[in-house]
């Protein structure tokens, strides 16, 4: 008999010693974000700045049919990848799509959820848009309307490395929508924080989401423009954003 409990304690405390598996998609302590960059639009289709709100929500700033297809195809990849997360996430009232106002990236919103709606035909809680205008693109000041849009782009970026508080030709600094989305983070993740299921899909833009990446990297937003720091979003791309360290809940009621 003490041979046997011998053995038992000896294997039990090798049991113990080990390592427990990780938890394929565990419960992380706050919201899970993805970041999704509008398809083609129109405007960059033709190299031409659209930055300014007016000009941003008109549909005829919208996607072109390559914008589109990128989209659809960029949600069902996403789709197929985390399928048992957005349907827990959605199930529980906790999958939200949060998008810039512009049109471009609203009707990339509207083609995700178009695409959630095919894939998960059971109930579930109504899938809704949220608009916030703190996703919206860089305003680009003076070069409104101009093209093409790459050399400007280039003169702003180098502009940015050296001070990203600048405000030259009325840009919108880049330390300015650095601000505004790590607000809108804050906000959120004062919203969500009830839910340990929810999952969050930003719609925006280039430079807005490369400038988020260094708000969630803790960086300068000078660093936006590094791209051995920042992986720029290619239109349609959608990927996770993943934060150093959790942000900190804005204050309020």
């Amino acid at each position: 008999m003490l041979i046997p409990l011998l053995l038992a304690g000896i294997l039990m405390s090798l049991y113990t010693a080990l390592p427990l598996p990780a938890q394929a998609d565990s419960i992380q302590p706050m919201a899970r974000y993805f970041g999704m960059r509008h398809g083609e639009s129109v405007p960059s289709s033709q190299q031409r700045i659209c930055s300014a709100m007016a000009a941003g929500i008109d549909p005829r700033n919208g996607l072109t049919e390559r914008g589109r297809q990128e989209a659809q195809e960029s949600s069902d990849a996403w789709i197929a990848a985390h399928g048992d997360t957005i349907r827990r996430a959605w199930q529980q009232g906790g999958l939200w799509i949060v998008s810039s106002p512009f049109s471009r990236s609203r009707e990339t919103a509207e083609i995700l959820v178009e695409r959630l709606q095919h894939w998960h035909r059971q109930q579930a809680p109504a899938l809704a848009i949220r608009l916030e205008a703190e996703l919206r693109e860089r305003d680009f000041g003076r070069f409104e309307g101009q093209s093409p849009s790459g050399p400007l782009y280039r003169r702003i970026w180098d502009q940015d490395a050296t001070n990203p508080e600048g405000t030259p030709w009325g840009v919108e600094s880049a330390a300015a929508v650095q601000r505004r989305g790590a607000a809108l983070i804050a906000r959120l993740e004062r919203e969500a924080s009830a839910n340990p299921y929810q999952v969050t899909v930003l719609v925006s833009h280039g430079d807005t989401l490369k400038i988020l990446q260094t708000s969630a990297q803790v960086q300068s937003a000078a660093a936006h423009q590094d791209a051995s720091r920042v992986e720029p979003f290619h239109t349609g791309e959608m990927r996770a954003l993943i934060w150093t360290h959790p942000p900190a809940p804005a204050a309020g009621p």
